[in-house]
């Protein structure tokens, strides 16, 4: 069976899902159609690697989607093409310094919009030895590579962020914050969100889990204030960073527990409220909480079905009607999906 074949008919299983879950909320009319990832050309910006055995006899070994953990080069297809040179040139680099650098695997983070990348090492934290050597030889031989850090050494090497370039913005994402890691798909769940919002009238965006605030600052204009929360400082840290760099004023990014953060924040009923919550939903103590301050609109984003349709009969049963839906594959092979859903309060 073709890699197309197989992704059509996967396909199909997930637009089945999507639509018995539209039902159970009695919104499956406000559905068009699944967008689909472009897969023949790599569509992944994040993959990891691992290496087995010890420096004599050694594998290194990659995960494809579909067959599960393969020999490396058997996973490099979900990559772009500057993508799989780049992890070939690390692989060779690893397996030459074996001897005397043992890496028990690396992670791969490529930029979006550029040719840019960086590489996380795992290294035994009881070795004792530095790997300053090793990251700057790779960062010297490999011309796209940007930077290395090794976490259980405490080293980073070369720069800790990636410049990502998303509908001609430029975000800035340390290499342990969360980013979108589709390729493809990325600008265009940000251009929907935003052209949803260009139709909104609200006065303030209110960003819980904002990540490095992709969407808030991507909606944003200069006059728009945001106020942005997530519990990972170095999130907190990029989003802060893209502020600054975009010139925006009237933008500040908390570090806390959202739910926390909550307890005591003023919501006003000319807010957009935009959530993008963990794969397991938000509590539905967070949805009362918003629910209770009455703001307009809310923009629920969410990777996962059943916990964002789980969420979404919540928003119904506090006053809010869903005004559009938007699926997009962002995670193909999977049992991911990337829903964008937008929220009125009733009058």
């Amino acid at each position: 069976m073709s890699l197309q074949t197989n992704y059509t008919r996967n396909l199909i299983v997930k637009t089945e899902r999507l639509k018995l879950g539209l039902a159970e909320i009695s919104h499956e009319h406000l559905y068009s159609a699944l967008i689909p990832t472009p897969i023949t050309k790599g569509y992944r910006s994040r993959a990891k690697y691992k290496v087995f055995g010890n420096p004599k006899s050694f594998s290194i070994k990659g995960t494809d989607p579909i067959c599960g953990e393969v020999p490396y080069e058997d996973s490099l297809w979900v990559m772009p093409s500057w993508g799989r040179k780049l992890v070939v040139q690390v692989v060779e680099i690893i397996s030459d310094k074996l001897t005397h650098f043992w890496v028990d695997g690396f992670e791969v983070q490529l930029a979006h919009g550029n040719k840019h990348a960086h590489i996380t090492l795992s290294v035994k934290r009881q070795d004792r030895k530095s790997y300053a050597e090793l990251a700057e030889f790779m960062l010297d031989k490999i011309s796209s590579l940007e930077g290395v850090s090794i976490p259980s050494k405490k080293q980073d090497m070369g720069k800790s962020y990636l410049l990502h370039t998303i509908d001609k913005k430029k975000f800035y994402a340390q290499y342990a914050a969360f980013f979108q890691s589709n390729a493809s798909l990325t600008t265009k769940l940000v251009k929907e969100v935003t052209y949803q919002c260009e139709k909104l009238d609200f006065y303030r965006i209110l960003d819980l889990y904002c990540g490095v605030g992709l969407f808030s600052l991507s909606i944003a204009e200069n006059t728009t204030p945001v106020l942005g929360v997530d519990i990972n400082k170095r999130a907190i840290d990029s989003a802060r960073l893209n502020a600054r760099k975009m010139d925006l004023g009237q933008v500040s990014f908390i570090c806390s527990p959202v739910e926390n953060f909550l307890q005591s924040a003023s919501i006003g009923t000319n807010d957009l409220v935009i959530i993008d919550p963990p794969r397991s939903g938000c509590p539905e103590s967070l949805i009362h909480i918003v629910s209770e301050r009455k703001p307009d609109f809310i923009c629920s984003i969410s990777c996962a079905l059943p916990s964002h349709i789980r969420n979404l009969k919540q928003w119904m049963r506090n006053s809010y009607d869903v005004q559009s839906i938007t699926a997009l594959d962002m995670f193909p092979f999977t049992e991911y999906l990337e829903t964008v859903v937008f929220l009125q309060r009733k009058n």
